[in-house]
């Protein structure tokens, strides 16, 4: 927030808005499978550094996975939330999306931990996400719309 506040003192909120839009129609044709690019993404797990550093590489670490910067990132949507508060986003934004992001890795991993065979479950998220993207695309365009014109 700070980083972002920054950045986007000079401009007026319409460019801001701009930016964000362009963005998010970006990632949105990419989720329906219009463009294809790589995500930006740290997709590794525990680090070395973690064991070396006793406490602050966990703290490190911890604030990675809980920020979603150290992660496997199957789709584009949290970059489409990322950009949205880099530029248009408040303190309380950033909380309720914070709190959102945290219920969303609850829910994943409560369904694993509730799942009675755990193979197939993860195969079933592994075949079922590609063919769910555009579902979680079309619902994402309000939210998108929302965050972009307030």
């Amino acid at each position: 927030m700070v980083i972002g506040s920054v950045v986007r003192a000079p401009l007026p909120v319409i460019a801001c808005q701009v930016l964000t839009g362009l963005a998010a129609s970006v990632f949105l044709l990419r989720e329906l499978q219009v463009f294809s690019f790589p995500l930006l993404q740290n997709a590794r797990l525990v680090p070395q550094f973690v064991t070396h550093v006793p406490f602050w590489g966990a703290v490190q670490f911890g604030a990675e996975m809980g920020t979603g910067m150290r992660t496997y990132s199957p789709t584009g949507l949290p970059h489409i939330m990322a950009i949205s508060l880099f530029l248009l986003g408040s303190w309380s934004d950033a909380l309720m999306a914070g709190a959102g992001f945290a219920i969303g890795r609850a829910v994943m991993l409560l369904t694993f931990l509730l799942a009675r065979d755990k193979m197939r479950a993860d195969t079933a998220f592994d075949f079922a996400l590609p063919k769910m993207t555009w579902l979680f695309a079309l619902l994402f365009l309000p939210l998108a719309a929302i965050m972009v014109a307030a």
